[in-house]
């Protein structure tokens, strides 16, 4: 697990010493703004050559001692730097060993590196994981840049004169270009252009037994969990009470012998309360913080800058998310999992229930999560150094959970009925059938945020600052925010940097009630 970045320049194959220090200076410097994805130790790992420079912030999780980045085949000129994890990636090793390919550590960077060697571009698809990686090949003055299947890993990029600038972090290509792109879910770019190597199928709808249903859906559910703990550290698990994150601790605790429930919330947190609980009568070992308000407050300029986002709900989900990896940190974990991924597939949500379309409403809520969900855990939990696995985003298990009908998915008013099924002989009915409760509810946030941006808004006295790139009343142009916290983050989105985005992240009856934020049940 790192933060990488990259500057490519395919038209430069001889240059000055100096040209390709300076290259590596800037190589640098853009691993600076990340310093925090990869261990002090580790960091600004990195290999240069004429109009080329990789480099990585390495958080060593994976054969820790021999895992140093770029890692290069065995005539050093094709090179690779990633970020992500492969998982049960001893089985592609064995079968490149089987195709004549000889390994020099143990860690998943070189199997990837070997696929490409012998499998060329094609190899991604080949890849069960998450991950996103730059390679370049100096055999063929070419390089490929790739990101998982639904996008749980991070990558931009930005192209100045001809110059292909890659990163994990927007923040660090804001010096190059004013365009910065994003390489989409399962997708990879090269000097010729962008290519789509996988979508999920679009369901069917064609009955599966019940039974059999439910049956697999837990078989692949372990599947998964057991892959992600196949570790020599002990895991974290963020605990919010509730089926999906439930679901992952009792899995993970099946197969990990040190795994820990980890849980915040402000006072009186219904999520803290029924965490507890559950901790305490299977014997779970659980750490637990509570916030205030105060601390929600003081670490908005931080986790909009750390975790790049504008849309109010994103961000202010990430003021929570945060401070559950710093007390995992702070605690010695640098592997944790969450239940991220099922509410979008599983048809958790309200919104489920009143949307005209359900299946089209799932279609967008998967497609989107690479900018809302799954860059909230990458972010929140990077920005504290540790790695987090999102077993609902396994692709075996997520191909067969999207495909299904959602019959299978709603019935009788209950949201998630396979998942809730599936775990009937395992999790006691208080959390299994414990209805969906939204994180600004269960760790009692609620509107705290909501009224402080309000606030900050109304009155000129505050800390705020408006931004003039920002959409205010009667000055035209950018994004129409709908609300004053939505213009307040957009503001403070814009203030540590970031070009104004080109689109909204979060739509109306889509990601939220059109009629406004969220109703609360707690």
């Amino acid at each position: 697990m790192c933060g990488i970045a990259a500057i490519v320049d395919l038209h430069r194959d001889t240059e000055s010493a100096g040209r390709t220090a300076a290259r590596e200076d800037a190589l640098v410097s853009m691993l600076d703004r990340i310093r925090y994805r990869g261990d002090p130790e580790n960091f600004a790992e990195r290999w240069s050559g004429p109009g080329v420079a990789l480099g990585t912030n390495r958080l060593a999780i994976v054969d820790r001692a021999h895992g140093r980045q770029p890692q290069c085949d065995p005539s050093g000129q094709v090179q690779l730097v990633y970020n992500g994890e492969l998982y049960g990636f001893g089985r592609l090793r064995d079968q490149l060993r089987s195709l004549g390919h000889e390994f020099r550590t143990r860690s998943d960077t070189e199997v990837v590196l070997h696929a490409y060697l012998e499998w060329g571009e094609k190899c991604v698809a080949r890849l069960d994981g998450m991950f996103a990686f730059v390679l370049y090949d100096g055999r063929r003055r070419r390089f490929l840049a790739a990101r998982d299947h639904v996008g749980i890993k991070p990558l931009y990029y930005a192209v100045e004169d001809g110059v292909h600038y890659f990163a994990s972090e927007q923040k660090c290509l804001l010096e190059h270009g004013t365009r910065i792109r994003t390489v989409l879910p399962g997708t990879y770019v090269t000097e010729t252009g962008t290519t789509r190597y996988y979508g999920l199928a679009e369901p069917t709808g064609k009955p599966l037994p019940e039974r059999r249903a439910v049956a697999l859906y837990r078989e692949l559910f372990e599947t998964a969990v057991r892959k992600q703990v196949d570790t020599d550290l002990p895991v974290a698990v963020t605990f919010s009470g509730g089926i999906d994150s439930a679901a992952v601790l009792h899995t993970a605790m099946k197969y990990h012998p040190d795994v820990t429930a980890v849980t915040i919330g402000l006072e009186g947190a219904a999520d803290v309360e029924v965490a507890q609980r559950y901790c305490k009568e299977f014997d779970v070992p659980h750490l637990v913080a509570q916030l205030d308000r105060a601390a929600l407050i003081d670490v908005i300029d931080d986790i909009v800058y750390g975790a790049e986002f504008f849309e109010p709900i994103d961000a202010m989900d990430t003021c929570v998310g945060y401070f559950a990896f710093l007390l995992a940190k702070e605690n010695g974990f640098r592997l944790a999992l969450c239940g991220e991924g099922s509410d979008e597939v599983m048809a958790g949500y309200d919104l489920f229930r009143t949307h005209p379309d359900p299946q089209d409403l799932m279609r967008y809520r998967v497609g989107n999560l690479h900018r809302t969900d799954l860059q909230r855990v990458d972010r929140s939990s990077m920005l504290n150094s540790v790695e987090t696995r999102v077993p609902f985003m396994d692709r075996a298990l997520l191909e067969f959970a999207y495909a299904l009908p959602m019959s299978l998915k709603m019935r009788e008013g209950q949201e998630k009925w396979l998942l809730r099924a599936a775990f009937a002989d395992s999790l006691p009915d208080y959390v299994r059938l414990r209805p969906k409760v939204r994180m600004p509810d269960g760790s009692g946030m609620q509107n705290t945020l909501v009224e402080y941006a309000r606030e900050a808004m109304a009155t000129a006295a505050g800390p705020y600052s408006p931004h003039p790139d920002a959409t205010r009343p009667n000055t035209g142009g950018g994004l129409d925010m709908q609300t004053p916290e939505g213009d307040f983050f957009l503001n403070k989105y814009l203030a540590a940097g970031f070009p104004m985005p080109g689109e909204r992240f979060k739509r109306a009856g889509f990601d939220f009630s059109a009629n406004g934020y969220f109703e609360f049940i707690s």
